[in-house]
């Protein structure tokens, strides 16, 4: 039991605050001139798009001082925007260039990128990527830079390129897509229904060995070994598995002895040595590389859409069993289990060591990797679905850990839309005038009401620092603003704990919301103003109008949860008191 008693020194108090008051002659600077020096200072530091954030705002301040002129702060930002834009076009640093047109059209200054649209911008990523050899990449930006627009040359071009690099699964969508426009499609181009050869995939799937030396257990010594699942997407022995089965190799907090190998079969057991490329801790995947070249190499990118009841087919290494594959059904989909995105329940026999593996539908495309079970309920298990692992292979491939745009606020699905129920203090909703009860409409004009199209929205976004326009309501008046995405957090909860009061971060991790109504010596009493539909509080038979005391709070990271002890009396039970003991999972689905 953890108790915290602040003594407050009144006498030193008024001893020493004498020094904080300034002297007469100097003026303490109002709000509107701070935000100005801050603005300022972001643009000699060259973060332009972080003070056009914040000129939005200032204009939208009504106590915004007449003196301020905003207008010659805008211009030199936008100068800035224009000046860097045609920069990175001129180094072709594509990615650069695409984020900042996005900017540019998010603020409502095309003009500024004017000779330029983003599918040409695109197209010529697509291009510089080609040449380098990097076909899959080449490949997932012609998909990106397809359009409604789109005409039947550059779909047929682009279905040319997805079979020449042999990603048949990308020719058969965009041969369906030509379809249902009416267009015809050279019969030289049309991808066949040839029957799904098993044998031959199962060429691509491999077992990844994560040796972590020896554990010692009571003075005894066990091999430390971690065994999962992969399979290759590139030609030139790039494949994908789990993040959780190479954690070792790229976890800064890990001090042991890791190396990590991949086999390719039981019978030889050679096992050969590879590297991390790219890891992307939300998602739960990583690319990792082998020096070789593989017989098979699998593709996703299939558009049928994914129902319950759809059959399916597992490959992988359950407890280090090469090359088994399972079959079942799709269980449910939805499922929210990740920090963004959603994942399959599938019924598919899973064991350890089938981490990482392929889910393939019944042509034998992709359609997920899986990626856990719960160990209590056999039977129950999970993949994450191949559509978002597109929106992040560009960044595996650009090596590292993989960012994600990030606004900073937890969001709640209610039946007014998606309303706000934290924001992280100085992030981007913060400071750019998101408040807790907003409820948020859209993003660059696209329009949603599920948390799950919101985070997807913001995948669509390249990498941060990048703006975008956000339209919200307050009270029932309609608003907009200009936001600034930064890079999320690895874990946004704990974040929170460090930047925030726990009272404050209780809402977004237990569904409820407290306000303080009194305290006694170090216990402060709240009352319960809201509870979250569906929430931690919620089914814990947590109500409204419920007096209660924070009792004890414990954070264990390792385990991945928070516990949080209460005194609460229940008014649904005439307000009979009683000590009951809450936990949650510290990667929260609810941040954007």
């Amino acid at each position: 039991m953890r108790h915290f008693l602040i003594a407050v020194a009144a006498f030193s108090l008024s001893l020493f605050s004498c020094t904080s008051i300034p002297p007469a002659s100097v003026r303490v600077p109002t709000l509107p001139e701070a935000r100005v020096k801050e603005i300022e200072s972001l643009l000699d530091s060259g973060s332009f798009l972080q003070a056009l954030q914040e000129i939005s705002f200032l204009r939208g301040e009504p106590s915004l001082d007449p003196a301020v002129d905003a207008d010659l702060l805008e211009t030199r930002a936008l100068a800035s925007l224009e000046s860097a834009f045609s920069t990175s076009v001129k180094e072709k640093k594509y990615s650069d260039s695409i984020r900042l047109f996005q900017s540019a059209r998010a603020y409502g200054k095309p003009e500024l990128v004017s000779g330029w649209t983003e599918k040409s911008l695109l197209r010529e990523q697509a291009l510089m990527l080609d040449s380098s050899g990097e076909k899959l990449l080449s490949l997932l930006a012609r998909l990106r830079a397809i359009t409604t627009e789109s005409t039947q040359e550059e779909l047929a071009e682009t279905l040319s390129y997805a079979q020449a690099v042999g990603h048949l699964n990308a020719a058969r969508t965009i041969a369906d897509e030509m379809k249902k426009r009416g267009f015809s499609v050279p019969s030289k181009l049309l991808p066949g229904d040839a029957k799904v050869d098993f044998q031959n995939i199962l060429k691509g799937s491999i077992t990844i060995w994560v040796n972590r030396g020896i554990r010692m257990e009571k003075g005894v010594g066990y091999p430390d070994r971690v065994i999962g699942s992969g399979f290759f997407i590139d030609p030139r022995g790039y494949l994908l598995t789990n993040y959780h089965v190479i954690k070792s190799e790229v976890d800064p907090t890990y001090e042991g002895y890791s190396r990590l190998f991949i086999r390719l079969s039981s019978e030889t057991g050679d096992r050969i040595p590879a590297k991390v490329i790219g890891y992307d801790a939300a998602f739960d995947i990583a690319l990792i590389k082998a020096e070789m070249t593989p017989e098979y190499v699998f593709s996703g990118l299939s558009t049928d859409p994914i129902i319950p009841g759809d059959r399916i087919f597992a490959i992988g290494s359950p407890a280090g069993l090469e090359k088994t594959i399972t079959s079942g059904i799709v269980s449910a989909t939805g499922r929210r289990f990740l920090q963004m995105g959603d994942a399959f329940q599938v019924d598919v026999p899973l064991n350890p060591g089938s981490s990482g593996g392929p889910l393939l539908n019944e042509k034998g495309e992709v359609i997920g990797i899986v990626f856990a079970g719960l160990e209590q309920f056999e039977g129950i298990n999970f993949a994450i679905p191949y559509s978002w692992i597109e929106k992040v292979l560009p960044q595996l491939y650009a090596g590292g850990k993989a960012d994600h745009p990030w606004l900073g606020m937890a969001l709640m699905e209610t039946e007014t839309g998606l309303e706000v129920i934290y924001t992280m203090p100085d992030a981007p909703a913060d400071k750019g005038g998101i408040r807790i009860g907003d409820i948020i409409e859209g993003i660059d004009g696209k329009q949603f009401t599920k948390l799950k199209d919101a985070q997807d929205a913001l995948l669509d976004i390249d990498v941060a620092p990048s703006l975008v326009r956000i339209s919200f309501s307050r009270d029932g008046a309609k608003r907009e603003g200009i936001f600034c995405l930064s890079e999320r957090p690895e874990n946004p909860v704990e974040t929170a704990l460090k930047k925030d009061s726990l009272e404050s971060v209780i809402y977004p991790l237990f569904g409820m919301k407290l306000e303080r109504i009194g305290s006694f010596l170090w216990k402060t009493e709240y009352m319960v103003s809201r509870v979250a539909r569906g929430s931690v509080a919620d089914e814990s038979g947590i109500s409204e109008n419920d007096p209660l005391t924070i009792q004890d709070w414990v954070v264990d990271k390792e385990k991945g949860i928070a516990v949080l002890q209460i005194y609460v009396k229940k008014s649904k039970q005439g307000f009979l008191e009683s000590v009951i003991q809450i936990g949650a999972y510290l990667e929260t689905d609810s941040f954007i």
